[in-house]
């Protein structure tokens, strides 16, 4: 799958070159068509999708894993603005026949909480994974008041939770 560079649409399967049919941008792949994709839809901890290594897989870690507050803050500070496209492409939508924890595969999942000002602040950045949603995925949505785990009372809290699925 492969996305347009400048509107992060979808681009028509099979198509070497051509036009965007969203925003009519041109574009041209460098990848071979001719061979067959192969996608991991298993609960495999990494995929095909993202071959190249990051800088987050080289920062350094404390024994229980953790990654020390001053390399974060310098990991995060020296983060480009991702595009549309990069983001689209950076997602990994969960397999149709998933079924279990999420939590310690590679399949993406964002989780948004707090009070609802920040919850609609927040969530406007993701109108992109909004938009994903097509005849090939769906876009998984829950959005709830929070509950207090010590009392069982609903909050005046929210969390958003948001992925990609594949169609089944």
């Amino acid at each position: 799958m492969e996305f347009c560079d400048e509107c992060g649409n979808l681009l028509p399967p099979g198509e070497r070159e051509g036009t965007c049919d969203s925003c009519g941008a041109s574009f041209e792949r460098e990848t071979d068509l001719s061979a067959p994709e192969t996608t991991d839809t298993g609960n495999s901890e990494s995929t095909d999708q993202n071959t190249h290594e990051t800088r987050l897989e080289h920062l350094p870690t404390t024994e229980s894993g953790n990654v020390k507050k001053s390399d974060a803050m310098e990991w995060i500070n020296g983060l480009e603005r991702p595009s549309s496209a990069e983001l689209q492409q950076a997602v990994v939508e969960k397999p149709s026949d998933f079924s279990g924890s999420t939590f310690p595969t590679d399949i993406s999942t964002i989780r948004l909480t707090g009070d609802p000002q920040f919850i609609e602040t927040v969530a406007g950045l993701f109108s992109w994974i909004v938009n994903m949603e097509d005849y090939s995925r769906r876009v998984e949505i829950n959005l709830q008041k929070t509950e207090d785990r010590d009392t069982g009372e609903t909050t005046e809290n929210y969390a958003l939770y948001l992925s990609v699925a594949e169609r089944s």
